[in-house]
């Protein structure tokens, strides 16, 4: 991005900060979109918060998320709070109101970590109206939780925690002269009566490294629970959705919501509505940052040296070698050639998808060779990234055909000028494999040695 005068700042507010994976949302959809804006944490002392926010607008600050320790106290220095927000008690972001005449004004405070979930759950099939909730927890992230319930037309709401007190003081400022909201001690779960119930995990416990820890370790709870979310995200299977999982219910972390309270933000500050198809792809990215896949995938034209130099970067690091064509093959039962002459391009495509869903999901320590075609769709070109680092092979037109020439198993290549074919293709296919590329890599020489150097010491640095 080309940084002016023009450039918009927003950024997060809080301590620590050096973790965060808010820019890779927010910096994306900019990128993406052509938005001329660029996010920046911000560590902020307790005592210096109101000064950090008067200090934000001051200096044409378009927005700010907030996040632990000031999501409570950054409320007395906002001129405006969103009823939600206000509700729950706390705000994770801050959108600008611009001046009217003389008058000074500052930010409006909205929750959209409340939003986010909302959203995850609506996108994941969870409808609360009606429904009996049990949320494990009593701390702020359950408070938004238990709002959301309500907002939804939840029947009934269990709030369980160890310090029943907090459950009653939560309980207290949500029902409104209600008894919709039930305070529960945490030990006396086993005194929900109802036969099934949705659950929220809003608790620390399970919180990577301590993947083993659970708030309640009971089948006989989990076998009511017919949708759990754990409000964790690391791990990507806690121990909480695991027990939900082996219960027969269905289980999610919040992964999702964290882009999606991230997305909201975005499109407050900006007026904007963010496509589906770049929200799709910040997604990706997130899993890629949180749970890193050990796998290398090799993307390219029909003779770029994906299965010559996959075989061989295998072996240099010892690693498993996958040639999806031949995979796919071995699974149809037949060769790619009468795939294409039987049944089509679009079938077989929607194969090479099939194969890479189940890769996603099953793959270690792989390096895969692909079809030359397979980044053609978008929904693949996002898989090859979640299976692994991809690396794009180029070699020039020339070379291609000196390399594939008169080979009878290319369908694409029978015809009568494969030359041109090669150039018409390679000219279609070119940004697709940059878009769906991490690294490009140019395989021109034959030379084994030095082209697997080039991607073992790029693989090793990241």
């Amino acid at each position: 991005m080309n940084i002016d005068g023009n450039t918009r700042l927003i950024g997060l507010i809080g301590n620590p900060v050096e973790h965060t994976l808010s820019p890779v949302i927010h910096n994306g959809i900019s990128e993406r979109m052509g938005i001329k804006s660029v996010y920046v944490p911000f560590k902020v002392e307790a005592l210096g918060l109101d000064a950090a926010v008067r200090g934000a607008y001051e200096l044409n600050i378009l927005g700010m998320n907030v996040t632990v320790p000031h999501k409570n106290q950054v409320i007395e220095s906002l001129v405006k709070v969103d009823e939600a927000a206000r509700q729950i008690g706390a705000v994770n972001t801050l959108v600008r109101i611009e001046r009217d005449g003389e008058s000074l004004t500052g930010y409006k405070g909205y929750n959209t970590d409340m939003l986010g979930l909302r959203r995850q759950i609506t996108e994941d099939g969870i409808a609360l109206a009606g429904e009996t909730v049990v949320i494990l927890g009593a701390g702020g992230a359950a408070k938004a939780v238990v709002y959301m319930c309500l907002l939804e037309g939840a029947k009934k709401v269990y709030l369980l925690n160890r310090t029943v007190e907090k459950a009653e003081s939560i309980a207290e400022s949500m029902n409104g002269g209600s008894t919709l909201v039930i305070p529960m001690a945490l030990a006396d779960y086993y005194n929900i009566k109802e036969e099934t119930f949705i659950a929220f995990q809003a608790t620390s416990i399970g919180l990577s490294p301590n993947t083993e820890d659970v708030v309640i370790d009971d089948m006989a709870f989990y076998k009511k629970v017919k949708a759990g979310v754990d409000l964790i995200y690391n791990p990507a299977d806690t121990k909480f959705m695991k027990l939900v999982t082996a219960a027969g219910g269905k289980a999610y972390n919040a992964l999702k919501m964290l882009l999606y309270q991230g997305v909201i933000a975005y499109e407050l500050w900006h007026n904007i509505t963010v496509p589906q198809e770049v929200i799709d792809d910040i997604y990706v990215e997130l899993k890629r940052r949180v749970y890193p896949k050990d796998n290398i995938v090799l993307i390219g034209f029909m003779g770029s040296g994906k299965t010559t130099f996959g075989k061989a970067l295998a072996g240099k690091l010892r690693m498993d070698f996958l040639d999806t064509d031949a995979y796919i093959e071995k699974q149809a039962g037949k060769s790619i050639s009468q795939i294409f002459a039987e049944d089509g391009e679009d079938a077989f495509r929607r194969l090479e998808t099939e194969v890479l869903e189940h890769f996603r999901d099953t793959a270690e320590n792989t390096v895969f060779s692909t079809g030359g075609g397979m980044p053609l769709r978008t929904e693949n070109a996002r898989l090859l990234k979640e299976i692994g680092k991809v690396y794009h092979l180029t070699a020039a037109n020339q070379v291609i055909f000196d390399r594939v020439k008169g080979n009878k198993s290319r369908p694409l290549l029978q015809c009568d000028n494969p030359y041109e074919k090669i150039c018409s293709l390679m000219k279609e296919r070119m940004p697709l494999y940059e878009a769906a590329a991490d690294v490009r890599i140019d395989t021109n020489s034959t030379d084994t040695e030095e082209i697997c150097s080039m991607i073992i010491k790029e693989y090793s640095s990241r």
